[in-house]
C-alpha cells in the first residue's frame, strides 16, 4: 500500500521522518521485521522498519530503525523502559538525526554569491549546519566556483539533490549529491612490506587498495608504487625508487620494475 493511501488526513504525516524514527538495539538474532512490527505496533501505526543485516551473511546485526506514522508512536515507545521481543530484553530510544551534504557548483567568481547568500537560500528548506567554500591560493585566496553545504537533516539534502539546480542572486547553480569517500581514510602508520611507513590503510591516495595486489608479496612494476600507501607510493619496489612522496622508505631491490612489500596500494 502506498504512502498516499495510508497517510493520515490530519497532516501529521508531514512531520520529518527524523522526528518519528526510533532506534531499537539488542535484538535477538532470530527476530524478524514482522516480530518487531507486531511488538512495537502496539504503540502506534508504523510507517516502515529497517532491520540492519550483514550484507555478506544476511544475519541480523541486532538493531533496527522504526519509523512511526506520527510522533505519538515514538513518544509512547520511548516512554516505556522495558521492552521484550522473543524473550529478550531490548533497548530503544529516539534515533539521532543524520546530517546530509550537497555539492553546489557553477558559483560566480568574486562576490556575486557570498556564503551568507548560500546559507540564507538553503536555510529556507532546512537548518544548515555549515557552508564550506574552498579558496584558490594561486589567485590571492579567491573563492572557488563551488562549495559544500551540510544540512542538519539528511532528508533536506536529498530534497535539494532532487531539485538539481537553484537560482541565487540571478545566478543559476548546480546541486549534486556528495558521496563520502570512506575508503580514503588516510593517515600514517601501516608498513609496506619492509619498505618503511607508507601511509596506513590508504595513505594519501590508496583507499583500501588494489584488489589485484598482493599482501606483502612481490610486486611487478606497479606504476602506483608500493606499500599500503598508493597515490604517493612507498615500500619496496615502486618505480619511484625509494617509494616517493611522504611516508615511505626502504631500498630498491630487483630493479625499477620489481620489488617487495607492495601490499594494497592502488585505489582501483
Amino acid at each position: 500500500m502506498s504512502d498516499e493511501e495510508t497517510a493520515p488526513t490530519n497532516g501529521v504525516s508531514t512531520v520529518s521522518e527524523d522526528d518519528r524514527k526510533l532506534f531499537v538495539g539488542g535484538l535477538p538474532q532470530e527476530a524478524k521485521d514482522t516480530d518487531i512490527k507486531e511488538y512495537f505496533g502496539q504503540y502506534g501505526e508504523i510507517d516502515n522498519i529497517n532491520l540492519k543485516t550483514d550484507p555478506h551473511t544476511g544475519r541480523s546485526r541486532g538493531f533496527a530503525f522504526i519509523v512511526f506514522k506520527d510522533t505519538e508512536g515514538l513518544e509512547s515507545a520511548s516512554a516505556q523502559e522495558a521492552h521484550v521481543i522473543k524473550g529478550k530484553k531490548v533497548t530503544c530510544k529516539k534515533a539521532e538525526a543524520k546530517q546530509g551534504k550537497i555539492y553546489v557548483g557553477k558559483l560566480p567568481s568574486g562576490d556575486g554569491i557570498t556564503e551568507d547568500d548560500i546559507k540564507n537560500h538553503f536555510g529556507q528548506y532546512g537548518p544548515v549546519a555549515e557552508v564550506v567554500r574552498p579558496i584558490d591560493k594561486s589567485k590571492n585566496d579567491e573563492p572557488k566556483n563551488f562549495c559544500f553545504v551540510t544540512f542538519e537533516r539528511e532528508e533536506t539534502a536529498k530534497q535539494m539533490v532532487k531539485e538539481g539546480s537553484a537560482t541565487i542572486n540571478g545566478h543559476q547553480i548546480d546541486i549534486k549529491k556528495v558521496t563520502p569517500k570512506e575508503n580514503n581514510r588516510g593517515g600514517f602508520g601501516g608498513r609496506g612490506g619492509r619498505g618503511g611507513f607508507a601511509g596506513g590503510y590508504g595513505g594519501y591516495g590508496g583507499g583500501y587498495g588494489d584488489p589485484y595486489g598482493g599482501y606483502g608479496g612481490y610486486g611487478y612494476g606497479d606504476p602506483y608504487g608500493g606499500g599500503y600507501g598508493g597515490g604517493y607510493g612507498g615500500g619496496y619496489g615502486g618505480p619511484q625508487g625509494y617509494g616517493g612522496g611522504p611516508g615511505a622508505g626502504g631500498k630498491m631491490r630487483g630493479g625499477p620494475m620489481r620489488g617487495r612489500g607492495r601490499g594494497r596500494s592502488r585505489p582501483y
